[in-house]
């Protein structure tokens, strides 16, 4: 039953929290200076991290990943 109420509260996350974990991401590989063949499971680790649930969206996965738009 513990996983049930776990996945239900990963599944109302705010954006807020995907947001802080953008930026953790983008901070993480921006100071490791981290190559984009690493990105995904780094990205893929930190959800896992954050939520506590070996299940990870990919389509959040793709979210976190995703680079700022030029200007």
């Amino acid at each position: 039953m513990p996983a049930m109420v776990k996945k239900q509260s990963n599944d109302n996350g705010s954006y807020f929290e995907f947001d802080v974990m953008r930026e953790a991401f983008r901070r993480w590989v921006d100071e490791d200076k981290a190559p984009e063949d690493q990105w995904r499971p780094r990205a893929t680790k930190l959800v896992r991290i954050m939520t506590g649930d070996d299940y990870v969206d990919p389509n959040m996965v793709e979210w976190i990943m995703r680079k700022k738009p030029q200007r």
